[in-house]
């Protein structure tokens, strides 16, 4: 196979490569996945070859030479789709059924020879169920066959949904690196799958801290990044509000369902610390509805105990995002999910601009003393 399309592409493709993915192997008992990156060790430059199998990880660091030797003898035919990233390309091939590549393109899509062998589904999602992503398998979001476990499915969902609005922003960019931080990481079900998207779907260099309150939670999740080799992704326990995070530059904040203030003191430090894009998706907001008053026009939504929740929950998004404006950032407010799947269904989507002005948080702090509710973002950027 050495003389193969792929195999003249691949040596072409190393002394710029960023990352090599060779997924949908034609056996499907052996390695699922091959992922290959290079890596500097002792002042040498390396290629990191990682294999995927039984849900677990195995590593080996090779010379150029050894690695096309690997390359030719082992990896070469014996996957159905492949991926080459390097400089600023992505190179897609398609194995054809009578053998060898057919170079399908400059995108990390799947080919349409693959998408043929996919069970058809009323909805193509980016994470296609089937699709070997074994941490959703540590995470119980996948079976250990890689179905959606049934219970899981809203949750499948959401995590497709926020992966597809970043994925609208991303596609066309030529990044090579990113640095995100996820506040109320929880289970982690959305970190691990941005961290998947990033360095695997688009072959990026990912640094990726997130930050929950739960230590058990924060350890768990330690453990599984730790299984899969993901050297670039780490969990901290730590409260948003009050402790020290990380300092240096960072490319984009995230939050799904940090409740109530959390999700204030997130966008807060995005702002702090510049980051490019925001995408929030607000849990519970009890602060507005435990004091707002009556005052004006705004009575009428005050009088059932319902109506009052819900209109203090948009108030809040609404003053987050004239804030948001006001701090030099384009804002978008979109329906992230389907009401049927989560009643927080509001995603906070924020690019900055640089275009900054004072009228978001005038209008807020008028409505906050006039009708005497309290609202944390508002009074940390007043």
């Amino acid at each position: 196979m050495e003389n193969s399309r792929l195999y003249r592409d691949m040596l072409s493709a190393l002394p710029d490569l960023q990352k090599a993915v060779l997924s949908q192997p034609l056996d499907k008992k052996g390695v699922s996945k091959v992922i290959i990156r290079p890596v500097m060790l002792k002042n040498q430059r390396l290629y990191q070859v990682e294999r995927f199998k039984d849900n677990k990880a195995y590593h080996e660091n090779l010379s150029a030479e050894a690695l096309m030797e690997v390359f030719g003898k082992e990896l070469d035919g014996n996957f159905r789709q492949v991926l080459i990233s390097a400089g600023s390309e992505n190179a897609q091939y398609c194995l054809k059924q009578k053998g060898g590549y057919k170079k399908t393109g400059g995108s990390e899509n799947e080919c349409k020879c693959c998408q043929a062998q996919s069970h058809n589904r009323e909805k193509e999602y980016i994470l296609a169920e089937g699709e070997e992503i074994p941490a959703l398998v540590d995470l119980g979001v996948f079976t250990s066959d890689y179905k959606i476990v049934r219970s899981k499915y809203d949750k499948y969902k959401q995590i497709n949904r926020f992966i597809e609005l970043i994925d609208h922003e991303f596609k066309q960019s030529n990044r090579k690196s990113i640095t995100i931080l996820d506040f109320g990481c929880g289970k982690s079900y959305l970190t691990f799958i941005i961290y998947y998207y990033f360095s695997v779907k688009r072959g990026m260099d990912v640094k990726i801290i997130g930050y929950d309150l739960k230590a058990d939670v924060v350890e768990n999740c330690r453990k599984i990044a730790e299984k899969y080799g993901y050297t670039g992704l780490s969990f901290v326990k730590a409260d948003v509000s009050r402790d020290k995070l990380y300092d240096e530059k960072i490319d984009m904040v995230v939050t799904l369902h940090a409740c109530n203030t959390a999700t204030d003191y997130a966008l807060n430090y995005a702002v702090d610390h510049g980051a490019e894009y925001i995408f929030s998706v607000p849990c519970c907001q009890h602060e507005i509805n435990s004091t707002i008053k009556k005052g004006g026009e705004l009575d009428v939504f005050l009088k059932h105990g319902i109506i009052k929740e819900r209109m203090s929950a948009l108030l809040t998004d609404a003053i987050r995002a004239d804030i948001l404006e006001d701090m030099g950032y384009k804002v978008d407010m979109i329906e992230f999910i389907d009401f049927e799947h989560s009643p927080k269904n509001i995603m906070i989507r924020a690019r900055k601009t640089g275009k900054k002005g004072t009228a978001g948080r005038e209008r807020a702090k008028a409505l906050a003393q006039r009708y005497g509710f309290s609202q944390c973002l508002l009074e940390l950027r007043g």
